[in-house]
């Protein structure tokens, strides 16, 4: 049985990843090696055309900014590789990742990790609000230290094996 985010404020809660049986993590980030490639990026455009048009995008769960000392990452939750391929084909983004090519030499550079998962586990303890995959699955009760992960990571598995 589900429980909306209030009810589960003083409780430990696990987000339903097997509700997304095909899940792809999606990591993107910018570096910059100078000065004059961080300012060359911020004057690109591309952070600003970037979030409205990944709202629109089908198969998108959910992106998550990050700043590490490098540079800029988008974590991102695809609901499959092949969404996420699909609109990696289209423009906007192979506008951006071409100008990412030209400019590599800049001062700026950029990388992508791309993950297939195959199992899973979202849980949160007592007093943590939704992040990552508790704002896109459905939420359920558990008990703190039931130590479950295992058969958790099962459901997913077997949610998966009936996709393929």
């Amino acid at each position: 049985m589900s429980a909306s985010s209030t009810s589960l404020e003083n409780q430990a809660y696990i987000a339903a990843l097997w509700e997304q049986p095909t899940l792809c993590l999606a990591f993107f980030g910018v570096q910059f090696q100078t000065e004059e490639g961080q300012k060359l990026y911020n004057d690109s455009g591309i952070q600003e055309e970037m979030f409205p048009a990944l709202a629109a995008a089908e198969g998108l769960l959910l992106n998550r900014e990050m700043m590490t000392q490098e540079g800029p990452v988008i974590m991102q939750y695809w609901r499959s590789h092949e969404d996420l391929n699909k609109w990696s084909r289209q423009i906007p983004h192979t506008k951006w990742w071409q100008w990412l090519v030209d400019n590599v030499d800049q001062g700026v550079c950029f990388y992508h990790e791309i993950y297939q998962v195959k199992t899973a586990e979202a849980i949160y303890e007592p007093g943590t609000q939704p992040v990552g995959p508790a704002v896109f699955c459905s939420l359920h009760p558990v008990k703190t230290g039931e130590g479950k992960s295992k058969q958790r990571q099962q459901k997913f598995t077997e949610a998966a094996n009936r996709v393929e």
